[in-house]
């Protein structure tokens, strides 16, 4: 039986009152899917918690006061009636924050579909910002699955967030230099002088201004898909860098040419996304490059906070997306291709794309694109479309110090169930053990062409490949 609560604000703490409303920026018009985040922790000590009530009225009340301190996370997303996009944080708009709990009477063994707050792939209108669920397995572990509106944030900003609420069920001082004084979502004053120097001109790479806003997400985002999840040990990732480094620079490029582990990680799995398409005979539904064209197109998302010229993005001082997405068109023959030679020029067209499309000036223009009347009213003509869509969160750690409620940091971190559209990669990573683990989906169709592909599954890569059920849905775990 799932018990369902709802949250609200406190009124503790004397903050300057937020707006009651804050416009959307275009960076933050994704479609309103969400961002999950699922810890697992170990059973806490007695003397900490008596009863498990006691637990979740500590985690309500520790939730209570971090809406307060993050307003648009308590707020409701809603659109005028010209479609602007704004957070509502009024009164009537703060409509609390679901908070579900369940006992089960099994043990842990993985994360599952049921452990999420809401299964759902698109948010519906009014739909609350935040969705928690606390879940207790008989065995004592406890997972905490939380889901956050993604127009709200981003990964880092939800983050940030989540890590507030941690500090304050630790009863541990609020730093409230690390909250953000400035809820605007106006990207560009973190780049002052080179966003005065951006003309804009020509689209960024991958995007587009469309005549009129869409009816709604390219249906090759929504055809059905199958999620395959994969762990890499360290010594893998860097055997694969290794490898394609090498092949690289064999082939004449220049000496100094680099490229990092995520680099050629992400190389592996565009291919092995793309073979499996071609080998099922995946149709090209609207959206994807044309069977005619040479190019798969793909699309990566990265924080953008640590390249603001002056540093002062960072530090949980900017709550939104900023994640400038940049895109690469990679030859298909090399996407095909078996060798790790056609892996490795992969490697380097993304890693060139990084260089590119990240540099400050970079970002300075897509934020002057973003902000163009132009481009901006109407809203919601911006688009981009890709093959492939990856996101690296690598760099966060998922199971840190940070996301201790208080009786210990959680000892597993995914990026929880649910449904994903196709050819879609999340790269997390353990910072303890430096393994790498991979949600990597495709159309139902290919899904066996993906698990079975020759270059995924070379020694070059393993020693043993085993299917378990440690995960939940379809799972491989690679390993040295």
């Amino acid at each position: 039986m799932v018990e369902i609560h709802t949250v609200y604000p406190t009124k503790k703490y004397k903050r300057p009152p937020p707006p009651s409303a804050i416009a959307l920026h275009a960076l933050d018009l994704c479609p309103p899917v969400q961002i999950r985040n699922h810890r697992f922790y170990h059973r806490p000590p007695s003397h900490l918690f008596g009863t498990t009530t006691d637990l979740i009225d500590k985690l309500k009340s520790s939730l209570a006061q971090a809406l307060e301190l993050y307003p648009p996370v308590a707020g409701t997303v809603r659109a005028n009636e010209k479609g602007v996009a704004y957070i509502a944080m009024d009164a009537e708009n703060v409509l609390g924050t679901p908070f579900l709990v369940e006992l089960k009477d099994t043990p842990y063994v993985g994360d599952s579909e049921d452990l999420c707050p809401r299964n759902i792939v698109l948010l519906p209108p009014g739909s609350s910002t935040l969705a928690v669920k606390v879940t207790q397995f008989s065995c004592g572990t406890i997972a905490v699955a939380a889901s956050v509106h993604h127009q709200v944030t981003d990964l880092r900003g939800f983050l940030d967030f989540l890590e507030l609420w941690a500090q304050i069920a630790r009863d541990e001082t609020i730093d409230f230099t690390q909250i953000p004084e400035d809820w605007s979502r106006t990207p560009g004053r973190f780049f002052p002088d080179v966003t005065q120097k951006s003309a804009v001109s020509n689209p960024p790479p991958g995007f587009m201004v469309l005549p009129a806003p869409p009816a709604g997400p390219p249906p090759f985002l929504l055809a059905p898909s199958e999620v395959s999840r994969w762990r890499f040990s360290k010594s893998a990732v860097e055997r694969l860098k290794n490898d394609l480094s090498r092949s690289a620079s064999s082939k004449g490029h220049k000496s100094d040419l680099w490229i990092s582990s995520g680099d050629a990680l992400s190389a592996l799995l565009c291919g092995v996304i793309t073979r499996a398409r071609e080998n099922a005979h995946v149709p090209r539904l609207e959206g994807r490059s044309s069977s005619k064209s040479p190019t798969e197109a793909l699309m990566m998302a990265a924080d953008g906070r640590e390249r603001s010229p002056q540093g002062n993005m960072i530090g949980g001082k900017y709550f939104g997306n900023f994640n400038p997405l940049f895109s690469t068109a990679i030859s298909r023959s090399d996407l095909l291709s078996l060798t790790c030679e056609s892996a490795s020029r992969v490697a380097l067209d993304i890693r060139s794309a990084i260089n590119h499309q990240l540099s400050p000036e970079a970002i300075a223009h897509k934020i002057a694109f973003f902000e163009a009347t132009e481009n901006s009213t109407p809203p919601g003509r911006i688009a981009w479309t890709a093959d492939v869509i990856m996101t690296n969160w690598c760099r966060f750690d998922l199971q840190g110090p940070k996301l201790d409620f208080g009786w210990g940091k959680p000892f597993y971190a995914t990026a929880g169930g649910g449904t994903y559209p196709p050819a879609y990669v999340i790269l997390t990573q353990e910072k303890t053990s430096g393994d790498v683990f991979v949600l990597m989906t495709v159309e139902a169709e290919g899904a066996d062409r993906l698990k079975t592909d020759p270059l995924l599954n070379k020694p070059l890569l393993i020693t043993r490949c085993n299917y378990i059920d440690q995960l939940y849905g379809s799972d491989t775990v690679i390993t040295t």
